[in-house]
């Protein structure tokens, strides 16, 4: 048995010219932009919906429920999962589907989405690294020799603390000691980063790639990394160019989308994949690095 991706989806807004805005439901709204056209193209009987985000429009009802309403009934039968992970988020969701419909003998539905402009203080010098985008697909089990080959995780416990973004039940907190929050929301509440703590994260990466690769024998012939900023992928992209795969930077292009920024690369690349080993690596939050290594 093997899984495929089928009927992918991609949708970004980045750069001067984006014509973003910062209205209500926009993480549903980038979410609905990728999975309507799968919905109108395929008839849909998924056991599950895998959905994954950074910073959901609300707690509740979540990402996933709120899709579920929205394309009623087409998942009115399906398990809908919902993942707050951060930027690792986009490959947990990638391997849940995998694993779900390879043991359920059953498609999956995974949808990711982010709006982290939105998420980001607008006087911050880091705004215009991000985008705001999402991406979905149709992972279906079937008699074939594709699917995910190997996968791992792991969290370095002192890197914790390189992406915060301060939106849950502790916000109390932050508005008892920033009485000025309502003024701009995005400086106390929206996502900050520990620039130290990225560049340490950076540096890990690559002790995880080789674990990774030692633990099966078996190289990519292309590298998805999390669409970072384009600094660190063109570095990263220095630092495997002696392995002779073919790395993919879209930072220019479409920013980092948080947890979408591998779906949105994955997609652009789709062409290039058929017959080719795929490996899909995300890392930020939690200080957590997540990869995957499929078999297109």
């Amino acid at each position: 048995m093997g899984v495929e991706f089928l009927s992918m989806k991609s949708y970004y807004e980045y750069g001067k010219d984006s014509g973003h805005t910062d209205h209500p439901k926009q993480v549903l709204d980038l979410a609905c932009k990728v999975l309507e056209p799968i919905i109108k193209g395929n008839q849909i009987n998924a056991s599950h919906l895998v959905v994954a985000t950074t910073c959901p429009d609300r707690l509740a009802p979540s990402l996933g429920q709120e899709l579920n309403s929205y394309f009623y009934p087409v998942f009115k039968d399906s398990h809908v999962i919902d993942i707050v992970q951060g930027c690792a988020g986009g490959i947990t969701a990638l391997l849940l589907g995998n694993k779900l419909a390879e043991n359920n003998h059953q498609s999956v539905v995974v949808v990711i989405a982010d709006a982290a402009r939105k998420a980001c203080d607008k006087n911050d010098k880091d705004y215009n690294v991000f985008g705001n985008g999402a991406f979905a697909c149709v992972l279906a089990s079937g008699n074939s020799t594709k699917g995910l080959l190997h996968y791992k995780s792991r969290q370095y416990q002192e890197l914790t603390e390189v992406v915060n973004i301060k939106l849950g039940q502790d916000i109390g907190e932050v508005l008892t000691v920033h009485k000025d929050t309502y003024l701009n929301p995005g400086k106390y509440l929206g996502l900050q980063m520990k620039k130290d703590l990225a560049i340490s994260l950076m540096i890990k990466a690559k002790g995880f790639y080789d674990e990774f690769i030692s633990e099966i024998n078996i190289e990519p012939d292309i590298l998805i990394l999390h669409q970072v900023n384009p600094k660190i992928i063109a570095y990263l992209g220095n630092v495997f160019k002696k392995k002779g795969l073919r790395f993919i930077n879209v930072s220019e292009m479409a920013g980092n989308c948080g947890t979408a920024s591998i779906g949105v690369a994955l997609k652009h690349e789709e062409e290039s994949l058929l017959n080719k080993k795929v490996g899909i690596c995300s890392f930020g939050t939690g200080g957590v690095i997540t990869a995957g290594l499929w078999q297109f």
